[in-house]
């Protein structure tokens, strides 16, 4: 299991730490910030906080990834689409851009509240149904949001908006 954040307070990257404490399942988590050394503190054995990490590191990550935890409440959340891109399912706290970008059952599991037992139980649920998820489904799902999907949607808004006039 993945996750790839600031590591800040708001994040709520301590719920997940402690929520796969509980469970006793590996977890990765990649970023930087000032709660990195509390985060090392509070993690268990089964818990790597790694810091920062180049691209290609982290591309590893993505790709060797069984699930992608998304814990916070974004305007969108890059780091969903970019585990998708590699057909990594997401486990997302159901808020903001998450109920745009991760359908439930097709491309992830929501859970819906930042706390560590509710949390928990969106990976039992998804250790539950991991079979059914599909990889490809997950990518195609990803490739919505590219930035040359992003390009020509807003190419043919702007034609729409000019031809009206």
């Amino acid at each position: 299991f993945l996750t790839v954040s600031r590591l800040s307070p708001y994040k709520k990257i301590d719920i997940v730490i402690e929520a796969f404490n509980k469970l006793e399942l590996p977890l990765v988590v990649i970023g930087e910030g000032k709660k990195i050394k509390y985060y090392r503190k509070i993690a268990g054995k089964n818990v790597k906080i790694l810091g920062w990490q180049s691209e290609e590191k982290l591309e590893e990550y993505y790709k060797n990834a069984r699930a992608f935890i998304f814990p916070t409440e974004d305007d969108f959340g890059l780091t969903m689409v970019e585990a998708m891109n590699y057909g990594v399912p997401v486990i997302a706290y159901k808020g903001g851009g998450a109920k745009e970008i991760v359908e439930e059952g097709k491309t992830g599991e929501f859970f819906d509240a930042q706390t560590v037992e509710v949390l928990a139980d969106g990976v039992r649920r998804f250790v539950e149904n991991e079979k059914k998820y599909d990889k490809n489904y997950i990518i195609e799902r990803a490739s919505y949001f590219s930035k040359e999907k992003f390009k020509k949607n807003f190419k043919e808004f702007i034609d729409r908006v000019i031809n009206f006039q």
